[in-house]
Formats: structure tokens, C-alpha cells, sequence
């Protein structure tokens, strides 16, 4: 009676008999496997096996993927581009309106904070004197200064009630350009042409 080897190599052997299979194995690894599969039944057994599975690979013809494979392949890849883009498109015009948008509410509030004060507090004697120490430093600065300093005092105090309707139009034209980019904005399926 034959005595059964206890395959201890048995992960290892499983790769080189796929090697083999394929004709990858040479020199000192095949002759490694050939002297484990002489004594090691379990081996020979999987190794007859391998050679089976192979020989039917090798009978069998080779089928070549469905009719218009390639073109759903193609349609798919080309949707998934477009949903993307929709996508990155989308996510550009949300963070370029959101920055906008807080760049042009944190100029509307600063410049109606300024009126306000302006207003409010103008007609007090202290700040009426500080505006005018202001006035000083900035026309000692240079000619540059200065003229600043007169232009926007002069543009307060005739121009304060225009500038902060002309603010609030053209804030009302930012919001009706950002619901306008919001409606139109890509991944939107009303009336957008992605959809």
C-alpha cells in the first residue's frame, strides 16, 4: 500500500503548477515541482485537474464580446464624462456665486456702515473734529491723500443717497444674475439642453 504525503506546500505548489500550465516555469522551479508532484498525491491529483481545465480552455473557441458592445461601452463612458462635467460645472458656478456673493454683501455693508455713521454720528462736534484730523493726516500725506480725502468726503455728502440706490440696484442685479445662474446651472433638467 502506497502512504500518502501530507502536502505542506500546498499554496505555494498551486502557483507553480499554474505557472507551468501557462509555460512559465523553468530551470530550478520545475524540477522542484516535478520532484513534489512524484511524491505528493494530493498535488498530482489538483496538477491532473489544472491540465483538464486547460485542455478545455484550449478546445473551446473564442467568443467575442455582443453586437454593439463597443458602442454601449463608448455611450456609457461619454454619459459618465457628462455627468462630471455637469457636476464640476455645477460646483464652479455655486462657489464663484457664494464668493461673489459674500464679497458683494461684505462691500454693502461696509459702505452703508459708513453711511450710517456718517449720518449719525456727523453732526457730533467730537467726530466732526476727529474727520477733520483725519483730513489733516491724509492731505499731509501728499497730493494723493488729499485728493482722496476731498473726493470722498465731497461724494458723501452729495452723492450718499444715489451711490446707496445705485448699491441696491446693482444688488438686485446680482441676485436676479446668480437666481438666473442657479435656474441654468448644469445637472438642472428644466429646460437647460443637458437633459
Amino acid at each position: 500500500m502506497v502512504e500518502m504525503v501530507e502536502c505542506k506546500h500546498d499554496a505555494e505548489m498551486t502557483a507553480l503548477m499554474s505557472l507551468a500550465l501557462d509555460g512559465l516555469l523553468e530551470g530550478d522551479d520545475r524540477q522542484r515541482l516535478d520532484q513534489h508532484l512524484s511524491a505528493c498525491s494530493a498535488c498530482q491529483r489538483e496538477w491532473k485537474a489544472m491540465q483538464q481545465v486547460g485542455a478545455l480552455f484550449e478546445q473551446s473557441a473564442m467568443v467575442g464580446p455582443p453586437l454593439g458592445f463597443a458602442v454601449r461601452v463608448d455611450r456609457r463612458l461619454a454619459e459618465n464624462t457628462k455627468r462630471r462635467r455637469r457636476l464640476f460645472g455645477g460646483v464652479a458656478v455655486l462657489t464663484s456665486s457664494l464668493s461673489l456673493a459674500g464679497v458683494t454683501v461684505a462691500v454693502v455693508l461696509l459702505v452703508v456702515g459708513g453711511l450710517l455713521a456718517w449720518l449719525w454720528f456727523g453732526s457730533l462736534p467730537s467726530v466732526q473734529q476727529g474727520t477733520s484730523a483725519v483730513s489733516h493726516i491724509a492731505s499731509n500725506v501728499g497730493l494723493v491723500g488729499k485728493g482722496a480725502s476731498f473726493f470722498l468726503k465731497d461724494l458723501l455728502l452729495r452723492y450718499g443717497l444715489p451711490l446707496l440706490l445705485l448699491l441696491g440696484v446693482g444688488l438686485a442685479v446680482l441676485t436676479g444674475v446668480w437666481a438666473w445662474l442657479f435656474i441654468k446651472r448644469p445637472g438642472n433638467s428644466h429646460r437647460n439642453g443637458y437633459v
